[in-house]
């Protein structure tokens, strides 16, 4: 109350003490009808309003939910991923308290970040990690242990160094991800209900990974293929989404953890020569460099089908009730490397005169090239960073000519 005016706590004072019945703090005068709250205090409709203004402003101070900006900074508390490139796409990692997907077709490595970062989490924060536990559900077959144990020395050896990594046990990792399987929609929920919470409230989960949400959300399994039976799964997966997506969104900020969701794609085809498919606008970051898709057309002359099949684009599952829930989209890139008789037969469907064993291929088109984009952050622009996935999980390229 410092911050009222001498005459603005005299008249609180003088309603107090005109007394409500039973109300011995200013705030408990606002539990009674304000009808009755005149009625006690004795006063004037002109001063009983400003009288219950005083009261809500004293018990409701909004003051207390204005912070500045630089005090905010303190609070940006983030994940690394193990690598400053791919942090810097992303805005500097995966930020405590947000709600991230991580997306993109089969084998492009969805999997491979999640567990890069359930590494990176445990590392102390002098590494990029906030020395904390990791909460992993899976919903896709069994949880990979065995690529977690294999990445973990290797990518500690990355961040660390040698001298750290040298007492490191992959046990004790593994001993702090929490992992839970669930082979159904129903298990799924009553984790989420249930389970969840119990282990969050633990206090040192900083990660939970759900690998991955679209599993028991994307398909109607339900024997019932009629009409309406389709339209109710929809309507029941609209109202799942919303209903998990506040429940995140409460734990992230009451438990300072960051969710991170892998998500399944579906093909979005563009027709023709494929223009304006993703595979359009992967570059790698020098402004010299041509595009992937035009190079490829120009130096193959590949014809218009496989150039369309290569150009396909991905679109993330779930529509966009879940994409107006999240705060971040990564989308994972691929393009498979060609064969040196993929490439060859390319060429010669264009040109039967020319010898197959004289074509070489640009090295660069054999090699299987993957990015990892930021597609949209509160935190940052949206930006590309040319990754290669190894026995340390993914770290970026540079120098890398198209």
């Amino acid at each position: 109350m410092s911050a009222l005016t001498e005459e603005d706590q005299a008249l609180l004072a003088k309603c107090v003490a005109k007394g409500v019945v039973g109300c011995e703090e200013p705030y408990q005068c606002l539990l009674v009808p304000y009808s009755e709250f005149l009625r006690s205090t004795g006063l004037a409709e002109e001063q009983g309003q400003l009288a219950w203004a005083l009261l809500c402003r004293s018990t409701y101070p909004w003051q207390q939910h204005i912070r500045l900006a630089t005090e905010l900074k303190d609070d940006d508390i983030w994940i690394s991923t193990g690598d400053l490139e791919i942090d810097k796409c992303l805005g500097g990692g995966i930020r405590l308290g947000s709600m991230v997907e991580v997306s993109g077709e089969s084998a492009s490595g969805k999997t491979q970040l999640c567990i890069q970062l359930a590494i990176s989490a445990q590392l102390p924060e002098a590494y990029g990690g906030l020395d904390g536990d990791v909460i992993y559900i899976s919903t896709e077959g069994p949880f990979p242990v065995n690529r977690l144990e294999s990445m973990v020395c290797p990518l500690v050896h990355r961040v660390c160094g040698e001298d750290y990594a040298s007492a490191v046990d992959p046990a004790d990792f593994m001993h702090r991800i929490q992992v839970a399987e669930f082979e159904n929609m129903e298990t799924m929920f009553h984790a989420f209900d249930y389970k969840v919470p119990a282990l969050l409230s633990t206090g040192n989960v900083r990660l939970m990974i759900v690998d991955s949400i679209a599993a028991h959300l994307r398909f109607n399994t339900s024997n019932d293929n009629s009409g309406q039976s389709l339209s109710a799964f929809y309507k029941e997966r609209s109202d799942s989404l919303v209903s998990m997506g506040a429940k995140f969104r409460r734990w992230a900020n009451e438990f300072n953890c960051a969710f991170v969701f892998i998500n399944q794609v579906t093909d979005l085809f563009t027709g023709g020569n494929g223009n304006g498919g993703i595979s359009a606008r992967l570059r790698p970051g020098n402004s010299n460099d041509s595009d992937s898709s035009t190079e490829l057309s120009s130096v193959a002359d590949v014809d218009s089908e496989f150039a369309t099949v290569v150009a396909s684009k991905k679109a993330p599952a779930l529509g966009s009730l879940w994409s107006n829930i999240i705060d971040t989209r990564i989308m994972m890139h691929q393009r498979r490397g060609l064969a040196p008789s993929e490439f060859r037969l390319a060429s010669d469907a264009q040109n039967n005169a020319v010898d197959q064993a004289t074509i070489e291929p640009p090295s660069h088109l054999l090699r299987t090239r993957r990015w990892i984009e930021n597609v949209f952050s509160p935190w940052a622009p949206n930006a590309l960073c040319e990754v290669v996935l190894d026995k340390s999980g993914f770290q970026h390229i540079t120098n890398v000519s198209i």
